[in-house]
């Protein structure tokens, strides 16, 4: 029987979305320990709690948030995850050492915002499509085997749909590009925006990475193959190809969650 959207049964699982009319009954839910997780990041940011400070234990955020400690639980090892806090045992729980991302930058991105992570995708098109146009020109003979190799670990493990393995792959493919771009700018600004899309996936989007990695895994070899001949034409438009299927991939799933359009 499907329970109402009161029952605090159906406010751990997650919120209806609130999303489109006719929808109704239809709706899908936004896994709980995802909203957690984003009450968690507004408590740091509204009380301004800097690295290194304490943050509540798990039980104490069930009871400020109103959620079960499982619950809770799970949002503080999604959080860990991500590199937004940090867990010691014996110790507690605090928040995490910053990363690249300038402190204003890192302070207002939400990433269950849709404006943000349409943002993210413009920014990754234009960042992504000038490292391939310059490793295409610049890339070593040793860059284009690590580029290779990373291509073929992901190759490996698209049968076996790993998701933690998969963005690993993902990760250090993109990264082995952006690494062959010889720009400094280009290799730190990628890493920014690779931690803000590791935080939409695992916070707003509860593992989802963007479509069938068959496709992305299509994609990975246009851009290594334009990369290896030299052409960076093709290159950057290869590149830009893939973060734009993956940019309307996670527009299309936008529609199925629910995202506060203020942060309130």
């Amino acid at each position: 029987m499907r329970r109402k959207s009161g029952d605090p049964a159906t406010k751990e699982r997650g919120d209806v979305v609130a999303g489109r009319p006719g929808q109704g009954e239809a709706a899908e839910y936004r896994p709980g320990y995802s909203k957690a997780a984003e009450r968690i990041i507004d408590h740091i940011e509204r009380n301004a709690l800097r690295p290194g400070d304490r943050l509540p234990t798990e039980a104490e955020f069930a009871a400020l948030l109103g959620i079960s400690r499982g619950i809770a639980r799970d949002a503080v090892k999604t959080l860990a995850a991500v590199g937004r806090i940090s867990t010691e045992r014996g110790r507690g729980i605090f928040v995490a050492e910053p990363s690249v991302l300038s402190p204003k930058l890192r302070g207002h991105f939400a990433p269950t915002k849709v404006e943000d992570i349409i943002s993210l995708f413009e920014f990754r098109a234009v960042q992504e499509k000038a490292a391939a146009e310059f490793a295409a020109a610049r890339a070593t003979p040793a860059e284009l085997v690590k580029i290779e190799t990373a291509l073929a670990e992901y190759a490996v493990q698209v049968p076996t749909r790993d998701p933690a393995e998969l963005a690993r792959c993902d990760i250090e493919f993109h990264s082995s590009v952006n690494r062959a771009s010889h720009n400094p700018f280009l290799v730190e600004a990628a890493a920014s925006v690779i931690a803000l899309q590791r935080d939409v996936v695992a916070i707003a989007f509860g593992g989802y990475a963007g479509g069938p990695v068959e496709l992305a895994l299509e994609e990975h070899t246009a851009i290594f193959a334009a990369v290896r001949r030299g052409d960076a034409a093709a290159a950057g438009a290869a590149a830009v190809a893939h973060v734009d299927r993956s940019r309307r991939a996670f527009q299309e799933e936008i529609g199925k969650l629910v995202f506060q359009p203020d942060g309130g």
